[in-house]
């Protein structure tokens, strides 16, 4: 009997509708403040409030950019920053969707 495998979480995007994701990924990033002494060593350091979440999808099918929603971003909501769509003559065409998230570490 054939295994199935899929991708389970997205992470807060929504799947194109036209769309089969293969990939998806989610990365989050807080930049660091630093003081550092006379001798270059550092004695301080605390994280930035700003927290940036980047969620990428990857697939087969359509990336129904069509359907992206224009609006302004709100904090700790996913908004779509990037979509690629690409085709070749040899297989189906393959979609790449970004979306970021801003939110505060207060």
């Amino acid at each position: 009997m054939p295994a199935t495998f899929g991708v389970e979480n997205l992470f807060g995007l929504t799947a194109p509708a036209g769309g089969h994701v293969q990939e998806s990924s989610s990365e989050s990033s807080i930049e660091v403040a630093t003081i550092r002494n006379a001798s270059g060593v550092t004695v301080k350091a605390v994280p930035k409030p700003l927290v940036t979440k980047t969620v990428t999808l990857k697939g087969k099918g359509d990336a129904s950019l069509a359907s992206v929603a224009a609006g302004a971003f709100v904090a700790d909501t996913l908004r779509i920053t990037s979509a690629k769509q690409s085709e070749s003559n040899d297989d189906f065409p393959d979609f790449e969707v970004t979306g970021m998230a801003y939110s505060n570490l207060t």
